[in-house]
């Protein structure tokens, strides 16, 4: 059941997330709410989309967007501007660019995890899972939370093994609580005004520099700050859990451990099976399933090979005409 946070004053309005060409009324729904956050359209959205809603028909989906990506009836569309909130504000006040990557792209990814945190004021919601737009979700996220205790912690996210070096943890599959998400909002203000973090985030954007890691200071540092604060109380979704995991990034054999998993042609050796995506554990040496797929980068153009809802037929034979069409194009020009 989707439980009310002690700020909620009104009812929960949710929307069917069934897969329907046609425009749906609004109703309750008793799954935990999952919220993507993405900025104009992108064709690969139409199956992560879709995705979610398929794997959880009784949660309300949430696309945090504007008018470029307002476009699917069987989903709740918000405008991103109309969750702006004087936290998110104040963060861009003392927020300091300290990345390869553009500075306003960089921002965005501190400025969205304010903007789930009002979504969740807003609505009444004391949990929500949240997912990068490029990320297909196969598992009930209802089930797994209600299932795997999850509830037993503030949040969970994708942690690498390589974690201390790196020092960085990714949000793209992660599950927060009213706790966590107020919690992890005034870290990040604070990681840029409390003497004692400025100088924690002075000693991590100075190891990058000397390993010549050129990932800056980002949202995934302060995520990473986040879970050495409170470990005991936060989950890695990464690490195998009753033969499951959650995929830290396709491109990568590594998932929890270093080179885990089979890999081959630029990524994990993922297979359908049953609908799900199952890969091997190398260390393990047995099939994991995977509850998501993290699509990073140039990947995405292979997002819809692995849709397993119904229907988008045509779009999947155009995408991959594409993609054959690509691969012909530079094989050609070598």
């Amino acid at each position: 059941m989707v439980t009310m946070s002690p700020k909620a004053s009104e009812s929960v309005r949710t929307v069917s997330a069934t897969i329907d060409s046609q425009q749906i009324d609004a109703g309750n729904h008793s799954g935990i709410p999952i919220v993507f956050i993405h900025k104009n359209y992108s064709p690969y959205l139409e199956f992560t989309l879709r995705q979610a809603a398929f794997s959880n028909p009784n949660s309300p989906i949430y696309l945090l967007g504007d008018d470029q990506n307002n476009r699917f009836p069987f989903l709740i569309h918000r405008q991103i501007d109309a969750y702006e909130n004087p936290d998110s504000d104040y963060f861009k006040k003392v927020y300091e660019h300290y990345s390869p990557n553009h500075y306003d792209y960089e921002l965005f990814c501190f400025i969205r995890w304010y903007l789930v945190r009002e979504l969740m004021k807003r609505e009444g919601f004391s949990e929500v899972f949240v997912a990068d737009s490029d990320v297909m979700i196969y598992a009930n996220i209802t089930e797994y939370i209600s299932q795997t205790g999850l509830r037993n912690t503030i949040a969970a996210f994708n942690i690498g093994s390589d974690y201390q070096w790196v020092r960085s943890a990714s949000g793209h599959s992660s599950y927060w609580t009213w706790e966590g998400i107020e919690l992890f909002c005034k870290l990040a203000a604070d990681l840029y005004t409390e003497p004692r973090l400025r100088t924690f985030m002075e000693q991590i954007r100075s190891e990058k520099i000397i390993k010549n890691d050129r990932a800056g200071i980002s949202d995934m540092t302060a995520l990473y700050v986040f879970y050495e604060q409170e470990k005991a109380r936060i989950r890695n979704l990464s690490e195998c859990r009753d033969d499951t995991a959650f995929d830290h990034n396709i491109c990568m054999a590594t998932n929890f451990n270093l080179d885990e998993y089979e890999f081959g042609l630029g990524q994990k050796k993922v297979v359908i099976k049953k609908g799900y995506p199952v890969a091997y554990n190398r260390l393990l040496k047995k099939e994991i399933r995977l509850h998501t797929l993290h699509f990073q980068g140039n990947s995405k153009k292979l997002i819809h090979r692995y849709f397993t809802a119904n229907g988008l037929l045509a779009r999947k034979l155009f995408r991959e005409f594409r993609f054959l069409a690509s691969v012909l194009y530079h094989m050609v020009r070598s």
